[in-house]
């Protein structure tokens, strides 16, 4: 599997000087420009691609024009290395506003090939839903003036239509004549009048229906998802008829599991292997799990009738919980910028893990157009505040470092006033632009950077203007500097502020330690810029120092400048962090996997890989061909040769150039899975392979690579060949193993006059001192709680035990965490009522409920798992999180919990409410238990259980017909 991030001009300046902030060259084009590529090695670059889009390399006429000059590898400033592969589209998101796509079918198809990139997509249109009541009215921006604006459109009009409104281009495609023929070409649209939006609703939108500057639709999604189909069909007519170079993958789109489903049937019989699914950027990780899976169904049943290989791309995926989801869809790819992004737009911005997040601290520059003296005061705090940062990373005195600061201030200060004075009418400062001036400046002037890093960019580029404007025959006068100059002086006076305590804290034998030190001066800072909220977690990040833990060369290489949140150049170097961390992750859940066989020399008789395996190795194809995560294909002296590619036209099996061909390729990946039934793979490669860092196992049955690869990947691959998730079949005439995972209650077994704790006190010791005590009784769990649901469950528990299942109880106590049922706790009056989501969450840490709880589902295959717990208790265990444990194979059941059941199939919700208590006579309360009670008396006549079947287990009910009770439930 691979994981592609799009190129957005994420680059940063290779030479930047982090000690002064200063770029290596005013002038963008002369700097050399590091994307994440360049700073990696191959081997680490923790991306598999570079997805482009066209409406990204269009956002300028410069870039559009070299790129398209050059194409993505040869790209002077881009430069991709030629093996990463690249995949190109529309850009689907830039044009949402706009009737149509603005691009044809043809063009794309040209575009890709002057790109040179390996994978075009087709021309999708992002489905957004149906709109408002009467639809989405489309308007051309163009069109909308003095006369009339955006703003004056009538509300009745903007209340019942949904409004777009967007540039639109001199001249559509030509597809669009089909649809809207008035519109095809309009280089100057004349403008809307008011008189075009008045009358009623329907008035005006008949009237608009054919007007040039106007698109109405009533049903604008299926159009939307129709046309995207439509160009699925039209490109890969055009795409079978060219000989282009580039692989073609189609987009398709949806807004529900089924339209997904159905699109992709669509385009499968049209005959495209490659299937990307758009549209579920930003969509929550629900959503993004029911239409991968749907997708991923209709894949597998391709695949396994048709004895081929689809691979499937998510655009825009970035949710480290749903791996599991997308690996056991079988999807090949997908991509995702919000880990760079995530590095500059919003808190937790440097990245552990999924889990582990640091706020970067905040570093602020002097906002553009601020007063003299404002910007040298924020220049000059901020400045403190970076060198008391970088004397702590580096375990130097922050008082010193402050110290030799305010020197090395006070010398550029008076060096600049030296320097002005005999160059300031120098001719290498006669320049038109500031810019030049600048750089001229920079290059004479040893101090330039420095004016400029502990003054502000406001005060250099006062004295560049100066500069720029004064001549031997209009001198300026001189005073115009030393005033300029005394404001930074002034400022500079009363720095560094706080040297002094810091300096006795340092001489004391029991003063402030170094980090203490440092947080005077932090907190100063935070509060002064206005970031107190953010002083928790700066004090986080500084305590647990994650920059040195990372061994990346971001961090290795520039260390605490990383974790400081100011400029492109650090936030986007964290962002590569961020990147790499993500990859790591990613690697670890859905280890990079390949599966080979050695060619033969009939290979380049065939024209893809995939007819030579099919043909020549069927059982091996046979086998490996819908397996997930992997990548498949075959080798030979020339190299590693996907299923979906052309074969080489000559085939060769040299040893040495094989062995350094496969070296070259297996350094990017975790496992290799060689199919070999002749040779050993030593005699193949000799042992010149040993030094990859990937695992090679080889076999020459071609069933059991197949078992072992998939149970490499993990228990839930590893439960049948249908590795897909699907729903999962228990035989109800086996003994089972029951797990449930109950809830305290308030109401409580206790003898009259027995002591019970408080929160406060059961804090302050553990469970099994306060037992100890001589005032205090110990009660078995199961015999504490008497509520009406942990009654009714006892007694289904008991029902159970009798028929021969074994059950496990385990209770979830808000005083004392996760507890069998046979322990034995003291009473005690403790609730998760009241407490809000953080809090809960807060205290089930404290108690290690989560923890306690995963031990407990990863010690025994359960072969069902009930959770009945209310949402306070489900907050407790992080439930989304918590289903993920049971086995694909295995069933789980919550209560209320619809969104679960549509994402796991596993997973089933059972609904537990009002209604549903009234039909059973009893309340919402104790409903869970009576639900138990039910299952452990009906499962006796049940021969086969799925997670629909239990569902209707523990709803039916004695006056129902079982065939009704289905029927119903």
């Amino acid at each position: 599997m691979r994981f592609y991030v799009p190129e957005w001009d994420d680059a940063v300046d290779a030479d930047y000087d982090f000690e002064l902030d200063e770029r290596s060259d005013p002038h963008r084009q002369k700097r050399e420009l590091n994307y994440i590529w360049d700073i990696f090695d191959k081997d680490s670059t923790p991306i598999d691609g570079v997805l482009i889009s066209r409406e990204q390399i269009e956002s300028t006429a410069k870039k559009a024009d070299r790129i398209t000059e050059h194409g993505v590898y040869a790209d002077p400033i881009l430069s991709i290395p030629d093996w990463l592969p690249t995949i190109s589209d529309c850009g689907a998101w830039g044009y949402k506003s706009l009737p149509f796509p603005p691009y044809g079918n043809q063009d794309m198809l040209d575009f890709y090939e002057t790109l040179d990139v390996s994978v075009g997509v087709t021309i999708d249109h992002l489905v957004l839903g149906s709109g408002k009541e009467k639809g989405r009215l489309y308007l051309d921006e163009r069109a909308l003036g003095e006369e009339i604006e955006k703003s004056d459109i009538p509300s009745k009009l903007t209340d019942a239509v949904d409004l777009m409104i967007d540039e639109w281009p001199d001249e559509w495609p030509q597809y669009v004549e089909e649809h809207e023929p008035s519109i095809l070409a309009q280089k100057e649209p004349q403008q809307f009048t008011a008189a075009d939006f008045e009358g009623s609703v329907d008035s005006v939108l008949n009237r608009l229906e054919t007007d040039k500057r106007a698109v109405y639709r009533q049903d604008d999604k299926q159009f939307r998802y129709d046309l995207t189909l439509e160009n699925a069909a039209e490109m890969w007519n055009l795409y079978q008829a060219g000989d282009y170079p580039f692989r073609l993958m189609v987009a398709i789109q949806g807004w529900s599991i089924e339209s997904y489903a159905d699109a992709a049937d669509e385009v499968l019989n049209i005959g495209y292997d490659y299937l990307g699914i758009g549209g579920v950027a930003g969509s929550p990780i629900h959503e993004v799990r029911k239409i991968v899976k749907s997708v991923g169904k209709t894949v597998k049943d391709y695949e396994r009738t048709h004895q081929t290989r689809i691979d499937s791309h998510v655009f825009g995926f970035a949710k480290s919980d749903a791996f599991d989801t997308i690996g056991r869809s079988g999807m090949s790819s997908f991509d995702s910028a919000s880990m760079l992004r995530s590095a500059w737009t919003g808190g937790k911005n440097y990245r552990v893990d999924s889990d582990e997040r640091y706020d970067a601290i905040r570093v602020q520059y002097p906002k553009h157009g601020s007063e003299i003296s404002d910007a040298i005061e924020t220049a000059l705090r901020g400045r403190e505040t970076l060198i008391a940062l970088r004397a702590f990373a580096e375990g130097r005195s922050i008082a010193k470092a402050l110290r030799e600061w305010k020197a090395e201030a006070s010398k550029t200060l008076t060096a600049t006033i030296t320097y002005v004075r005999n160059h300031r009418h120098d001719e290498q400062f006669d320049h038109s632009t500031l810019r030049d001036v600048d750089s001229a400046l920079r290059n004479d002037f040893e101090y330039a950077s420095h004016l400029k890093a502990y003054f502000s960019d406001e005060l250099r580029s006062q004295l560049i203007k100066l500069l720029r404007s004064d001549d031997k025959e209009s001198s300026k006068p001189f005073a115009e500097y030393i005033e300029l100059l005394a404001t930074a002086h002034t400022q500079l006076d009363r720095f560094p502020r706080m040297v002094e305590i810091l300096e006795r804290e340092e001489s004391k034998p029991d003063g402030m330690d170094r980090f203490q030190r440092l947080w005077f001066v932090i907190q100063d800072y935070a509060i002064w810029i206005g970031d107190k909220d953010l002083l928790e977690a700066y004090q986080k990040i500084l305590s647990n120092r994650p920059w040195e833990d990372c061994e990346c060369p971001i961090c290795a290489n520039h260390g605490i400048e990383v974790c400081i949140f100011r400029g492109n150049d650090r936030n986007r170097r964290r962002g590569f962090h961020n990147t790499a961390s993500f990859y790591e992750e990613f690697s670890e859940a859905l280890p990079k996997t390949l599966v080979l066989t050695k060619g033969s020399a009939s290979l380049s008789n065939y024209e893809t890989t995939e007819d030579y395996l099919a043909s020549e190795t069927p059982q091996f194809w046979s086998e490996v061909h819908d397996l997930p995560v992997a990548e498949i294909g075959t080798f030979d002296a020339s190299g590693v040769h996907e299923w979906w590619a052309k074969t080489p036209e000559a085939v060769s099996f040299a040893p040495t150039r094989m062995a350094q061909s496969l070296q070259k390729h297996l350094n990017r990946y975790d496992e290799l899975y060689l199919f070999n039934p002749e040779e050993q793979f030593e005699d193949l490669v000799g042992d010149s392979i040993e030094n990859v860092g990937c695992d090679v196992h080889g076999f020459d049955d071609p069933h059991e690579l197949r078992e072992i690869l998939l149970n490499n990947l993990g228990r839930n691959y590893a439960i049948g060949s249908d590795f897909a998730p699907h729903k999962p079949v228990l035989d109800g005439d086996e003994e089972l193993d029951i797990l449930i995972i109950d809830q305290c209650s308030g109401s409580k077994y206790v003898p009259e006059g027995e002591r019970v704790f408080e929160m406060s006190e059961i804090d302050r010791s553990s469970r099994q001192d306060l037992l100890k005590r001589n005032d205090t009784i110990g009660i078995k769990a199961g015999e504490l709680y008497t509520g009406r649901q942990q009654e009714a469950i006892s007694n289904a528990v008991r029902q159970l035990r009798a028929d021969g299942h074994r059950v496990q109880r385990y209770i979830i106590s808000a005083g004392f965490g996760l507890v069998e049922e046979s322990e034995r706790l003291p009473p005690y009056e403790v609730t998760f009522s009241g407490m809000n989501v953080s809090e809960i969450r807060e205290r089930s840490d404290k108690l290690g409920i989560q923890d306690d709880l995963y031990k407990v589902l990863d010690q025994s295959n359960y072969d069902i798992v009930f959770f009945t717990l209310g949402s306070d208790y489900y907050s407790s265990i992080d439930i989304d999180q918590t289903v993920q444990r049971i086995r694909p194979d295995r069933i789980g059941v919550v209560f209320n919990r619809d969104i679960l059941n549509e994402q796991y199939e596993n997973i089933v919700s059972v609904s537990a409410r009002t209604e549903d208590a009234k039909r059973h006579e009893t309340i919402v309360i104790g409903l869970k238990g009576v639900y138990l009670e039910n299952f452990a008396r009906n499962i006796r006549n049940v021969a086969e259980l799925d997670p629909d079947s239990i569902s209707i287990l523990c709803r039916y009910l004695e006056d129902d017909s079982t065939q009704a009770a289905i029927e119903k439930f």
